[in-house]
């Protein structure tokens, strides 16, 4: 219906689309202020797993003098919506209306910094502009921007297939369909937009250790979780995983393409049939579920053909369930040189307690867990502990903190 009134006359599309304009103007407005402070940090667009969020929250607990706001810019009417909270959700309705006018204006004399997630703009046009876009009009106000990069919007195709033996990608390009086309391109612009984000000496985060390896110059800007949630709803459980004689493997997959979930559930399928598990399946699940879901269950397989960690594997650790995973050797190798405690003189392990599988492997690794439970409840248990240490959102605040202390944070 917009489409076709953008065809029709100016007046009449003027007058037809004024009560929606006002309505849009409206929302924008009523976006809350930016709490005072010496440092103010802006998140956006996207919030994908409602990191965006658990980074401001961060920012705010852990660092002195620092608030912090992030956006969530609806994508279509069709989006699905996971309920992840979000300080300013700008629906599709008020993206209709003057949102550089009220918005961007309002971002500009609020903020101090601002965030650019997967290369997005924060004042405007958020879904098909690029960062650079934003660049002089942050520049003028003197806001300093960085941009955070989360992974398939940014990571090459044919590099992750030339990498990973199992990677989804791994299709000659001739037999690409068009999402691979799509996806490619979708890297290809914002490998683009980086280069020259890069030649203005502008800071770069990613938030998986893989993409360490994508974008050279970055800092690792670690994923947050709700570890107490998560954990609190493990021990609410009543069970160690594992107790059951017929334990419950979950599968959560955001995209099944990218996840392995074809070959997740030949194998699940298989052994539900053997009466050897019960396999449960989760999609379109609101977060503010997910920690009661993953708390009843015993074993999360989380993605078998990427080789990086992500939300759900860290917040089922958390909860203390038993997690399986493919993760490279490069990737676990990122936690070598790190020394975490959650307490002092409490070392906790670098790597994190996942049990290694891929589409080759993952039958043989499962009938292991159910052959030696203990084995694997003793991994179970270390998981909140390493989760606190990680990704409660302390070492997030360390790499924030020396970006908004004007320290580098590209290196």
């Amino acid at each position: 219906m917009w489409q076709g009134l953008a065809r029709t006359p100016r007046p009449v599309r003027e007058l037809a689309t004024l009560p929606v304009r006002r309505r849009a103007d409206a929302q924008l407005r009523a976006l809350a202020p930016m709490p005072p402070a010496r440092r103010r940090l802006y998140v956006g667009p996207w919030n994908t797993a409602g990191q965006a969020w658990e980074w401001a929250r961060s920012a705010e607990r852990h660092l002195e003098g620092v608030a912090a706001q992030n956006l969530w810019a609806q994508r279509s009417l069709s989006q699905a919506h996971f309920r992840y909270r979000a300080d300013h959700e700008i629906s599709v309705l008020a993206q209709r209306g003057r949102v550089r006018e009220i918005h961007g204006e309002r971002v500009l004399q609020e903020a101090t910094h601002v965030l650019h997630e997967s290369g997005r703009p924060v004042l405007a046009d958020f879904h098909a502009g690029s960062m650079l876009e934003d660049l002089p009009a942050l520049t003028a106000a003197g806001v300093r921007p960085a941009v955070l990069y989360h992974g398939s919007e940014v990571r090459d195709l044919r590099e992750h297939a030339g990498r990973y033996a199992n990677s989804p990608f791994r299709v000659p390009e001739r037999d690409w369909d068009d999402y691979l086309r799509t996806l490619q391109a979708v890297v290809d612009r914002n490998r683009a937009d980086l280069l020259r984000w890069q030649e203005h000496g502008l800071p770069v985060l990613v938030s998986t250790p893989d993409l360490l390896d994508v974008v050279p110059g970055a800092r690792l800007l670690p994923l947050v979780v709700d570890v107490d949630r998560f954990a609190a709803a493990g021990e609410a459980s009543g069970m160690r995983p594992l107790e059951r004689e017929r334990p419950v493997v979950l599968h959560a997959p955001s995209n099944p393409r990218l996840k392995g979930t074809q070959v997740v559930e030949e194998v699940l399928h298989g052994m539900q049939r053997a009466g050897l598990v019960d396999y449960r399946r989760l999609t379109g699940v609101p977060h503010e579920q997910m920690a009661a879901f993953v708390a009843d269950a015993d074993v999360v397989v989380d993605q078998v053909v990427l080789g990086n960690p992500g939300v759900l594997m860290t917040e089922s650790l958390a909860a203390g369930r038993v997690v399986v995973a493919h993760l490279s050797a490069q990737v676990r190798g990122r936690w070598a040189d790190t020394r975490a405690t959650t307490d002092p003189g409490s070392p906790v392990a670098a790597a994190p307690p996942v049990v290694e599988a891929d589409p080759d492997t993952l039958r043989e690794v499962l009938g292991d867990v159910l052959a030696r439970r203990t084995a694997y409840q003793e991994i179970a248990s270390r998981g909140p502990g390493w989760a606190r240490a990680h990704h409660d959102g302390r070492r997030a605040a360390e790499v924030l903190g020396s970006w908004l202390d004007g320290a580098a944070a590209d290196g």
